[in-house]
């Protein structure tokens, strides 16, 4: 990266700078969203003035993305050969984003002038020509209601596009906006703008010309790669959306021998795919990964997160171990039956299932997911919990990414033992669909093949056994209603309701609501501690002294089994009101 002699306009004020000044500019609500005009009249703070350099940026291909993030559009879009630069922020902007006027013609719409505005809040709106969200600056016609970036409002050479990898003959561009199917991704968005083949019948989105040709995306271990149709014969089905597929159509499907296929707007999501074109390139497989265990014979084995120690394998736990005492170090959940490993020379246990746990996962995420044993906690995405064992963490760096083992071990399709018919996993990005169980509305779900029934994440990794120590059976989750009339909670004698789900004993015929069994935070343990916003620490205790203390949040007992104790002595119920506090 090295500079080069192309000033800046004067009247452009670098964007932390301009944001301080948010009160000056006028704002404009278009529907559900709110925007800021930018005019030629600019509120500039001289004293905090950034200085802006012109830097050499990498010569991408159209359609790739760029090694900067620009902080106008708010886009990793590829722009021209280079980016301003401020010195002060350590911010990168396009060119044709510092240099865009408040007022333009473009070339994709002669007819009327575009007025520049920023993002302020609100539903995003997508761009005509390349169909992304528009986050940051954007160009936005009033007469026509349509919504350009600098990026592609400033485009000169347009008209015809020639790409013989999609297509072999020239395109020609559709000015008019009309419900045409596009023939890569199958929809007919009138959002974005049309090019079309004068010699034969095909249509295609601005934005999916430029479409990559191999890929990787997290919800599948192989590559995909484009094609134009699938065979014919089999009833598609797609990997992320689990919508049914038209084969006359463009979609993403696998380069090996597995029959799978992807829409191909839902292969290209921003959480889906990394955004890397990996045609010609040399195929890296997750395969020679090593396992997560070593073994060493006669069922003794040496896992990479307790490799110091060795562990031996013991079949069938049931009443070997108190599990109010001994948990598994990777999921927390207590040890009540199944098959275990156990260290040989110190307190810690895995389930047999979670020993096997694969190092490398790749599941919702852009990037692939690399098993950690977490530090002290952390946040899980998919279920809103706060979790001290075993996660999965973007091995591509991204902060603050983590999903505990359960919720990484959800598959495409999940048979969930406390319901009749199988769920798959759906993925959700522009709306919110509501938990049947606790009424949570969630981008991602388990929805239920035969039934509107959803599961949110935080639901479906409910563990279907517990143990409650007041029974003397086992306990099983349940939705379906086991009484003609109303059941009440064994522990806090309020009724349950099926819908929501709850425990029940199958010999004893009573119920007990999922919270009142396992707490708030079932991810937690006793001996950890945690920090609140203001890095204040907090310990994890028991909740075993004769009296059961009055939460300094809530103002109730504290029922649980674990409570949270703040540096001044104060005791909480849940992680979420200790967290807020001061």
């Amino acid at each position: 990266m090295s500079s080069i002699d192309n000033p800046p306009p004067s009247s452009f004020t670098c964007l932390v700078v301009n944001e301080r000044a948010v009160q000056w500019f006028q704002k404009k609500t278009i529907g559900e969203t709110t925007y800021l005009i930018i005019s030629d009249v600019q509120y500039e703070d001289t004293l905090n003035s950034h200085h802006l350099r012109s830097v050499l940026g990498c010569n991408n291909k159209e359609g790739e993305r760029s090694d900067h993030y620009c902080w106008a559009c708010r886009s990793y879009k590829t722009g021209t050969t280079y980016f301003y630069y401020c010195n002060e922020c350590n911010n990168y902007y396009h060119k044709e984003c510092v240099e865009s006027p408040p007022i333009f013609i473009s070339s994709y719409h002669p007819k009327y002038p575009l007025q520049l505005l920023k993002y302020d809040r609100g539903i995003r709106r997508e761009c005509l020509c390349c169909g992304l969200e528009i986050y940051g600056l954007v160009y936005h016609s009033s007469i026509s209601d349509l919504f350009m970036d600098p990026l592609c409002a400033s485009k000169q050479e347009f008209s015809t596009i020639h790409n013989p990898e999609r297509h072999e003959h020239t395109l020609h561009y559709f000015p008019r906006k009309a419900p045409i199917t596009c023939d890569v991704c199958a929809s007919d968005d009138t959002k974005n703008c049309f090019y079309s083949c004068l010699q034969c019948d095909f249509i295609v989105h601005g934005r999916c010309i430029n479409l990559p040709h191999v890929i990787r995306i997290s919800c599948h271990s192989h590559r995909l790669s484009f094609t134009s149709s699938l065979p014919f014969g089999n009833s598609w089905f797609c990997g992320v959306c689990s919508q049914k597929m038209d084969e006359n159509y463009g979609s993403y499907s696998c380069t090996k021998s597995c029959t799978y296929a992807v829409h191909t707007n839902c292969a290209t999501l921003l959480d889906i795919w990394a955004g890397k074109e990996l045609k010609d390139q040399p195929e890296l497989e997750d395969d020679n990964i090593k396992p997560s265990f070593e073994e060493m014979g006669d069922g003794i084995i040496r896992h990479f997160r307790h490799a110091h120690h060795r562990m031996k394998f013991i079949e069938d736990i049931e009443g070997v171990f108190d599990a109010k005492q001994q948990h598994c170090q990777a999921c927390i959940f207590p040890l009540y039956d199944g098959n275990v490993y156990t260290c040989m020379e110190c307190d810690f246990f895995l389930h047999g299932t979670c020993a096997n746990l694969p190092r490398i996962k790749r599941i919702e995420h852009r990037h692939r997911l690399i098993l950690v044993k977490g530090g002290s906690y952390f946040y899980c995405r998919f279920c809103d919990r706060y979790s001290c064992g075993f996660g999965y963490t973007c091995g591509e760096g991204c902060l603050d990414y983590y999903l505990d083992v359960r919720c990484a071990s959800l598959s495409q399709l999940v048979d969930h033992p406390s319901h009749p018919h199988p769920f798959f996993l759906f993925y959700q990005r522009k709306s919110y669909q509501k938990c049947s169980a606790c009424e949570r509305t969630v981008s991602i779900s388990l929805n239920c093949i035969e039934r509107d029934f959803v599961l949110c994440c935080r639901c479906a990794s409910l563990p279907y056994k517990v143990k409650y120590d007041h029974d003397e059976h086992m306990l099983t989750l349940s939705y379906e209603k086991i009484a003609s009339g109303p059941c009440w909670c064994q522990i806090c004698e309020e009724t349950t309701d099926p819908k929501k789900g709850y425990y029940t004993c199958s010999e004893c015929r009573v119920t007990f609501h999922t919270e009142c069994v396992l707490g708030n935070d079932i991810y937690l343990k006793e001996g950890n501690e945690l920090y609140t916003y203001y890095g204040r620490k907090v310990e994890i205790i028991l909740n075993n002294r004769l009296s059961r203390p009055i939460c300094h949040g809530c103002r109730k007992r504290c029922q649980y089994n674990i409570v949270f104790k703040n540096y001044l002595g104060n005791i909480f119920c849940s992680s979420i009101e200790v967290i807020y506090s001061r």
